[in-house]
């Protein structure tokens, strides 16, 4: 039977999927209501992400949520108070088979106030550095203005699968990144940086996040961000979502 160009795309809208590939569900008021409301409009992939100790056991009880996958680790603004947190991470990984990566790790300078912060949080960000490889699990970063830092601390220790988070690089950032064979996620935040970098690679090597509810206000912002990626790349948003959502599952083996 005949079916109109529209009607395809409908059907082509209603089968894609969608993901959120970050963001922090543990701080929402209801995160089972956000998790339901997602699933109803078509999302089929969450990854809820810790960044303190007390973050990381919240992420992992929400793992019960059907589409929820769980990120632990130790962000760098917390390097200092939860340092200790680190040595409880491989217990909680292990317990939690819907756990799939460590982050949002890694090095912020624009928070650091003395060198001596950089070093606690450069100490912080090796050891679970160690402990994924330990794991073989992926690693989610958290840079902001230590790129080249994080690029040399993780060709120290050999890390394969890497995702940054709300990439802020410019276009040669993003093709050093697509080299190693890492990929970045695109938060709902658009500006010529972004869209230089998002211009410079390969759309496989792109996943999209809303950071929600701290950027973005729900996981379906992740909209947004396919909306931008689409009108840079010339690809359809339905297309774009399930590619995007495809790479996350391929790279996170889920």
């Amino acid at each position: 039977m005949y079916q109109s160009t529209a009607s395809l795309s409908r059907m082509a809208q209603a089968v894609a999927e969608l993901s959120d590939a970050h963001c922090h569900l543990n701080l929402f008021d209801d995160p089972k209501a956000a998790v339901a409301d997602a699933m109803a409009h078509g999302m089929k992939v969450i990854l809820a992400t810790g960044g303190s100790g007390k973050d990381n056991l919240q992420v992992s009880e929400l793992t019960a949520e059907e589409i929820v996958f769980g990120i632990v680790g130790i962000a760098p603004d917390f390097a200092h108070s939860d340092a200790r947190s680190v040595s409880s991470l491989h217990a909680l990984v292990k317990a939690n088979k819907k756990i799939v990566g460590i982050g949002e790790i890694g090095l912020d300078f624009k928070i650091a106030k003395t060198p001596s912060d950089i070093d606690v949080q450069r100490e912080v960000f090796e050891r679970q550095l160690a402990l994924a490889g330990e794991l073989e699990l992926p690693v989610v970063i958290h840079s902001r203005g230590g790129f080249d830092e994080i690029m040399r601390l993780l060709d120290k220790h050999k890390m394969k699968r890497v995702m940054f988070h709300f990439f802020e690089g410019n276009g040669s950032d993003a093709i050093e990144v697509e080299k190693r064979g890492y990929i970045i996620s695109v938060p709902p935040v658009e500006n010529s940086k972004r869209r230089e970098a998002i211009r410079a690679i390969d759309v496989k090597n792109i996943v999209v996040e809303t950071d929600s509810p701290v950027v973005g206000k729900t996981p379906l912002d992740v909209k947004r961000s396919l909306e931008m990626i689409s009108k840079i790349k010339d690809i359809g948003v339905e297309e774009l979502a399930q590619t995007t959502t495809d790479t996350l599952r391929e790279f996170f083996y889920i």
